[in-house]
């Protein structure tokens, strides 16, 4: 099955070589079938191609830092991220982030242009496959613009430059970019055709989406597009169709170090309550504290009842060469799944959208729904806050504690930072050199990689 995956990845690496495919290679296997489309589906969902970028925003957020001492173990690419340089890789690059998800999208789009040829699979199947294939589509896309592009305005969004479209499985099409609204334009296509055809709403397998877990993207997407009606709309069928968050007291520390275990945690990352989607390993261990939880992020937690933190943060002096006397405090943590979607979010997403919507009463109990069950128990007292504004600072600030390593905070931070109340400077420190990024900063929006506009002068490059 990887054989079929390591095929397209060459059809598509390969563009300029149209003799590649005018002919397939002596013992190749190509698929076919509507089955061995549904593996391939499977394979790059699990091997979290679609996961990529996330580790890039991570180190560009507020909610890390990177030590002195241990700024030596990153790559180039990680200590331009942290430092907002205008560009993050070299012309003789090739970017993960940006390559990584096209190659999702030239997958989802060879499956799409020959699942009416392909031979066997039942109804079902097929309904399966395509749905599936539009789903991480349109998910790639939506991580996409959001990545290189500027974050969603009504107003301009016709007009202001998106990331190419691509819809055929062509390794020789070329074309500029697209309009963030004509990216967006194909995503709802996607996912509102998704719906559709995944009519299963909890699949055995969480890797394998269904039809909650569209409903849960378009939340999503529609929070960032300030659509917070339709936000509720699509927040509320998929929490409907799910169960309500799990609670946490389940879990027991086994040591005083996360990366030793949790009594009562899945040791089959597949079968966490929670998961809607499952979208790749998250981080951790961090056990030698190469990059730290900054003090911005850890201030937000009641250190003695917040179960994130008693399970998956811990604070320690760290011994190394660097640091013989541990006098510099590590943080460690592991988020093992909380990339994807699931159920946490999903709740934070909708009381945001109802406090936005001025529905106190639904927003309370969504956010109290996911933080009673993230406190000792007996420990939490229901939230009461009435006031829209305080209430949305509280929902923001539980989202934050909620979707660490997630992937979501650089593009919230990109949203928040179009309403006064919520815009944020960042400041990182790295030997001694302080990095300032405001909130209109352009590098907010990361550079369409050099390699990529070398290779297609039709891309025009985002201005630093």
């Amino acid at each position: 099955m990887k054989k079929y995956i390591l095929l397209l990845i060459t059809l598509f690496s390969l563009s300029a070589c149209q003799d590649f495919l005018d002919e397939t290679p002596k013992g190749t296997l190509i698929p076919k079938t509507v089955n061995d489309f549904g593996m391939i589906l499977d394979n790059y969902s699990y091997d979290n191609y679609i996961a990529y970028g996330q580790s890039l925003t991570m180190i560009m957020s507020d909610d890390f830092t990177i030590p002195d001492g241990k700024a030596y173990k990153f790559a180039s690419w990680g200590i331009n991220a942290y430092s907002w340089a205008d560009h993050l890789f070299s012309v003789s690059d090739d970017e993960d982030c940006y390559t990584n998800f096209y190659h999702v999208i030239y997958l989802c789009n060879y499956i799409l242009n020959n699942l009416d040829d392909a031979s066997d699979g039942t109804e079902f199947t097929r309904s399966y496959v395509e749905g599936a294939a539009r789903f991480h589509r349109a998910f790639a896309y939506f991580n996409l613009v959001n990545l290189y592009a500027k974050h969603y305005d009504k107003n301009t969004a016709a007009t202001d430059l998106g990331v190419p479209l691509m819809l055929e499985a062509d390794p020789n099409l070329t074309t500029g970019r697209a309009t963030v609204q004509q990216i967006y334009d194909q995503i709802f296509t996607d996912l509102n055709k998704a719906k559709d055809l995944l009519t299963e709403e909890k699949p055995k397998y969480p890797f394998r989406p269904g039809q909650t877990a569209v409903y849960a993207l378009l939340a999503r997407i529609y929070l960032y597009q300030g659509d917070y009606k339709l936000c509720m709309e699509a927040a509320r069928t998929a929490r409907e169709q799910w169960s309500k968050p799990y609670d946490y007291n389940e879990y027991e520390l086994e040591d005083v170090n996360p990366d030793f275990g949790i009594k009562g945690y899945p040791s089959n990352r597949w079968e966490e309550a929670d998961i809607i989607c499952y979208k790749g390993e998250g981080y951790g261990p961090n056990e030698e504290g190469d990059y730290n939880l900054s003090e911005d992020l850890i201030s937000l937690f009641d250190k003695e009842t917040d179960l994130r933190w008693k399970l998956f943060i811990t604070s320690y002096p760290f011994f190394s060469g660097d640091d013989p006397q541990g006098d510099t405090p590590r943080t460690a943590f592991s988020f093992p799944n909380n990339r994807g979607l699931n159920i946490g979010e999903l709740y934070l997403t909708e009381a945001e959208a109802c406090a936005r919507e001025n529905e106190i009463d639904d927003a309370l109990y969504l956010l109290n729904e996911v933080a009673r069950k993230r406190h000792v128990a007996g420990t939490y007292q229901d939230e009461t806050e009435r006031d829209p504004d305080k209430l949305l600072e509280l929902i923001l600030d539980e989202r934050r504690r909620e979707c660490i390593c997630k992937g979501t905070r650089w593009f919230d931070l990109k949203r928040l930072n179009k309403d006064p109340r919520f815009a944020k400077t960042i400041t990182h420190t790295l030997y001694g050199e302080t990095y300032t990024l405001t909130p209109d900063d352009n590098h907010y929006v990361l550079p369409i990689p050099l390699i990529v506009i070398s290779q297609n002068p039709q891309i025009e490059q985002n201005p630093r």
